[in-house]
């Protein structure tokens, strides 16, 4: 079924070369992949987005979104965009970071301040035009159109694991501790104490069940939704996490201006608002429900005084890490996030 959808794709873009493709005089397709469920937050946005855009395009817009990696594994996805044989992917920041490495902005350890249903800084950054025409510039040199950023979470936990509550720093070390990838992951593991391990999202629970690892680090919403549930959880959240929404530019380039006016100051916002009150909604229930059988998490709360030790630990190398691998824009980037930051006081 797999081969025979990518056959198809490729068929399609045999005769429409990327371009948004008329199938009668003023019709186009959005073609877009996601590397999970229709059942997850990932899946829901995307649906989200194709019937708001169908509608308020009235049907000139046709979209058809491929869930669940069925074209191609998650890590070629940004690939099949810039060769034209999607048209648009919504992904992972820890993947678009190999194109583009201004994107781990939003998962550098400690700088957007979040914690379950306290996701006002990331809403901040999200809508900020800085971080948005940074990006999108960045991404438009790459061949890619930045759509923006369409929240799953706000943030990732501290760390989950099967072996011990984390409660202090010095209870991650020798930990070993799976993470998604990225410029930052393998950085706050190793900071901390723990050993970094990347590993495929379909290998984690055989990976948990034998003790491959020890835990790993991921949003509570996903932890929940893929069922990788183990013995212990530490909360708050490290980062954020960037979720972002990119798209073949000469597609883009291609489709009338109106409809990208749609998109742009339509779609994309409504569907930005719509993801960002389900994770708030999620992120705190699904916490409850993790603690309660059959799976039976024990949740852990960091004092804010541990936080600082392991912020003042990890955050300045990290910001350090990023400002040198990007540059000036890095800088930039790092200083309108902290300017966002002003006035959040969170509370857990």
């Amino acid at each position: 079924m797999k081969l025979f959808k990518v056959l198809v794709a490729a068929a399609t873009i045999a005769t429409g070369a990327g371009t948004a493709l008329a199938q009668d005089a003023d019709s186009y397709q959005m073609r877009i992949v996601h590397g999970y469920p229709v059942n997850t937050q990932h899946g829901r946005n995307m649906e989200f987005f194709a019937e708001r855009a169908e509608e308020l395009t009235d049907g000139r817009l046709k979209v058809t979104v491929y869930p669940n990696a069925e074209l191609g594994p998650i890590s070629q996805e940004f690939s099949m965009v810039m060769a034209g044989t999607v048209d648009a992917s919504f992904n992972l920041g820890g993947i678009l970071e190999s194109v583009d490495p201004a994107t781990a902005i939003w998962n550098i350890p400690f700088l957007i301040r979040v914690a379950p249903g306290q996701g006002e800084h990331m809403r901040r950054v999200m809508e900020s035009e800085v971080v948005f025409d940074i990006l999108d510039r960045r991404l438009a040199e790459r061949g890619l159109k930045n759509l923006g950023h369409v929240p799953t979470l706000t943030g990732f936990m501290l760390v989950a694991n099967n072996v011990r509550p984390v409660e202090t720093l010095e209870d991650f070390n020798g930990l070993r501790i799976r993470h998604p990838g990225g410029l930052m992951g393998e950085l706050y593991i190793k900071s901390l104490g723990g050993s970094p391990m990347t590993i495929a999202g379909a290998e984690v629970p055989v990976a948990l069940q034998q003790g491959v690892v020890d835990g790993l680090v991921t949003t509570p919403i996903h932890y929940h939704d893929a069922k990788w549930h183990t013995k212990y959880m530490s909360l708050p959240f490290y980062a954020s996490y960037g979720l972002p929404f990119v798209a073949n530019l000469s597609w883009w380039n291609s489709l009338p201006e109106d409809i990208r006016q749609i998109l742009t100051e339509q779609v994309i916002p409504e569907t930005q608002e719509f993801a960002y009150g389900e994770v708030i909604d999620l992120e705190n229930r699904y916490i409850e429900e993790m603690q309660a059988e059959p799976y039976n998490v024990e949740i852990n709360w960091v004092s804010p005084e541990e936080m600082d030790k392991m912020a003042e630990v990890v955050g300045g190398p990290a910001i350090d890490r990023f400002i040198e691998v990007v540059g000036e824009d890095g800088q930039a980037l790092v200083d309108e996030v902290r300017r966002l930051g002003e006035g959040i006081d969170l509370k857990y």
